[in-house]
């Protein structure tokens, strides 16, 4: 690794507070949210000519099963901390997906959307499979945080499908999203950022969206989410008084994030790690990745340099990963690489500093910036 990026990995965790605690904790983006519905529509897809290969989400992720999460939960238990506590991932989750069949019978004119909780029930997922996240979280191994209502850009979409693209109208029919449509903004190809707008209209349907998922989430999980992150990192600020109105109190920022201006471009801004806005909304940031199923992939020496410099400036190492490292409903293979992969992180991670503690998000944010 080259000596600038030693740099920077040191420079982005020296702003703000200190802290002499080596918290570890795993926030895990896309839970509840689809994306391959089966290997089945995904072959159907690309014998069509949609070139739904060309990234692994595509390829490999789609809604946990029960055996996927059994298995992640094996892992997490098999490893324990200096408190006899075993490893934690904060699952970032989508309450909701699309109601294709009502969104049809509207004729492409309204948005309806269901909890994920019944996708599950449609996609044939075990019957438990809900009970087990139920689980996860009574162990203190599998604690929610929220990601939205959907990942979805849903207002480009339907305007798309309107148009009546035929590829972008196959895949609603085999109830797949991601479509890589030419001549449009980069940053909403395969249409993942919920928070993306290209037109100030659009901006009460997000702020619903906002109290929507929030109401949802509550009822899944019995407790308002403490944090929010926004798909592909890209939320405005005009949002926030919204998003505090609902309880959340922590809401994740890159250090330069994505801002959509009311010409459907972006523009960057700067966000400090620990600041408070005037709603109560305290920013907070990731400083260490683990994509382990991902093709740049080369084993563990990048996410523990990561750490390390995270634990050198006295700061939680917040590692972003993503289901799709963890999933076999598509692809065992890929499932168990991640699993290999996570369980030797995790051992490793101990091995160098036996002193480590594996919390859950809400559990770093009561520590480490608690309220007020």
């Amino acid at each position: 690794m080259s000596l600038i990026y030693d740099i920077i990995i040191n420079l982005k965790n020296i702003p703000g507070k200190r802290f002499k605690r080596k918290l570890v904790i795993i926030e895990c983006d896309d839970w509840g949210s689809i994306r391959m519905p089966s290997r089945e529509v995904y072959d159907k897809l690309l014998k069509s000519n949609i070139p739904v290969n060309g990234n692994r989400f595509n390829s490999y992720d789609t809604l946990a099963d029960k055996e996927d999460l059994e298995f992640l939960f094996e892992v997490l238990l098999s490893v324990k901390d200096k408190n006899s506590h075993p490893a934690v991932i904060t699952p970032v989750t989508n309450v909701a997906n699309p109601d294709f069949k009502k969104i049809k019978e509207s004729d492409f004119t309204q948005y309806f959307y269901e909890p994920f909780t019944e996708t599950l029930r449609r996609y044939g997922r075990h019957p438990e499979t809900f009970k087990i996240w139920g689980k996860g979280i009574e162990m203190g191994i599998f604690l929610p945080e929220s990601h939205g209502r959907e990942h979805i850009s849903v207002q480009i979409w339907l305007q798309k499908l309107r148009e009546g693209n035929k590829q972008l109208r196959f895949a609603f029919e085999n109830e797949f999203v991601s479509v890589p449509l030419e001549g449009l903004y980069w940053a909403v190809q395969e249409f993942r950022p919920e928070f993306y707008f290209n037109n100030l209209n659009q901006v009460d349907f997000l702020k619903n969206s906002i109290i929507d998922g929030v109401k949802l989430f509550k009822k899944l999980f019995n407790y308002i989410p403490h944090s929010f992150v926004p798909g592909n990192a890209i939320f405005h600020p005009s949002f926030e008084n919204t998003l505090a109105e609902t309880g959340v109190k922590y809401l994740y920022v890159n250090h330069f994030s994505h801002i959509p201006d009311k010409h459907g471009k972006l523009k960057l801004k700067y966000y400090r790690a620990g600041n408070t806005t005037s709603q109560g909304l305290t920013y907070y940031t990731r400083n260490c990745a683990f994509e382990p199923t991902d093709s740049g992939y080369h084993g563990l020496d990048l996410t523990l340099k990561q750490i390390e410099a995270a634990f050198r400036w006295g700061k939680p190492a917040i590692i972003s990963t993503h289901r799709v490292n963890f999933i076999g409903g598509i692809e065992k293979g890929n499932r168990e690489k991640g699993l290999t992969e996570l369980k030797l992180l995790l051992t490793t991670i101990l091995n160098k500093w036996p002193d480590a503690e594996f919390v859950s998000s809400a559990e770093m944010f009561r520590e480490f910036w608690p309220e007020g």
